[in-house]
This record gives structure tokens, sequence and C-alpha cells, in this order.
């Protein structure tokens, strides 16, 4: 008779291998679980460990940076949530009980992630533990700030208001998840680039708009 003893997965197990896995490669490991459903928020953070915050910037950053108007500002509402109880001195993210039931379709977002697979990787080889003063608490909440502004930009739909703060936020994610002081200096320069650009290219869509409403208006009918 076959033994099954052992076969029963242990979820102390599998909270260990996704915090030894890599960042990407758990995250594909949890989405695909769940292929062809809804995965909850509460099932994302329960499968984050230890790396709490950093998962949910690098997996809401990235999707916002690569999903369509509309999509992409969706993602921006879990990072207006964890960034802003990562500034109030949260030391792990969690879930209000209105939100706990909110739902993504987990093939569309594992899509997005195999889309970024390639950076992804060249930043997991890149990363390593240093600068360990750039990883302090204060510092973690500073990015946490920056990050919530980055999502407010991407809350807006128009061209460029996305791309670059989602990949700001998804740089955040892998410097706090992987404890990098070196990368976490080259996201607070990418986050304020990308908060400029944003917040540029959202102006100058805001007075093509505002243009083309006077002419509308000011144009007499024929």
């Amino acid at each position: 008779m076959r033994d099954t003893a052992g076969m029963t997965e242990d979820p102390s197990q599998r909270h260990r291998a996704a915090d030894d896995a890599p960042l990407h490669e758990a995250l594909l490991h949890l989405l695909d679980r769940f292929r062809g459903r809804d995965i909850h928020l509460s099932d994302l953070l329960d499968a984050m460990g230890h790396r709490g915050f950093g998962f949910v910037y690098l997996l809401f950053g990235t999707l916002a940076a690569v999903l369509p108007t509309g999509l992409c500002s969706m993602m921006a509402v879990p990072v207006l949530l964890f960034a802003a109880q990562q500034a109030a001195g949260h030391a792990r993210p969690s879930i209000p009980a209105r939100f706990a039931g909110k739902r993504f379709p987990a093939q569309a977002l594992q899509a997005g992630l195999v889309r970024q697979q390639r950076w992804i990787r060249r930043l997991e080889r890149f990363a390593k533990p240093r600068w360990a003063p750039m990883t302090s608490t204060p510092v973690n909440r500073a990015a946490a700030l920056l990050c919530l502004l980055l999502a407010l930009v991407i809350l807006a739909p128009g061209p460029f208001t996305n791309v670059p703060p989602g990949i700001a936020i998804a740089l955040f994610g892998f410097a706090m998840a992987e404890r990098d002081g070196l990368l976490m200096a080259i996201s607070f320069v990418t986050g304020v680039l990308g908060f400029v650009v944003g917040l540029s290219a959202l102006i100058a869509t805001a007075l093509l708009v505002w243009s083309w409403i006077g002419q509308l208006v000011l144009t007499p009918p024929a």
C-alpha cells in the first residue's frame, strides 16, 4: 500500500517555502494555486510571511505598471491602504474587515508578473542585504509615504501616470523584502522621478482636456 504519511501540506512549511523562495517565484506559485479563480487579499497576505509590505509593493506596483488603464488604477488602492499602515508604524500589513473579501482574478495577476519576469529576475540577482541604516524603520516609513503619493498618481487615469510610479513602488518592494539599503536608495531616486513624471503627465492631460472643453464651449454653432 502506498504510504501517504507526510503528504498533507503543512501550512507552516508553506510559509517557510514562501519566505525562502525568490519573490516572484513565491508569488507565481501562490497565484498558480488559484488559477481560474479569484484570489482574496487575505490569501495573499497569509502567504507573504515576514516579507509583508515588500510583497505588497512588488505585486501591486508591478501590476500597476503593466495593466491597462482602469485595472492599473485598481492596483493603486491596496498600495494606498498598506502604505498608510506602514507609514503609521505597523510592522506587518493587515486588512480592515470591510476589505477582507476584496478579490482579484488570479490568472490576470499571474500574467502581469510573468510579463515582467525578465527584469524581476535581474533585480533578484542584484538585491542582497546591505547598507543596514537605509533599511531601518524610519527609512521604511518614509518610503511608505512616497509609495502613497505614487499610488495617488496611479489612481488618476492618463498616459505615463502608471508606468513610472508603478516601477518605483515595485523597486521599494524589492528593497524592503531583501533588506537592500543600496536598492532602497535607488528606489527613492526612482520614486521621486516617477512622481514628477506621472504628475507632469497628469497635469498635461488635464490642460489638454480643459483646452478641448474650452474650444467646444467657445466655438459658435455652424
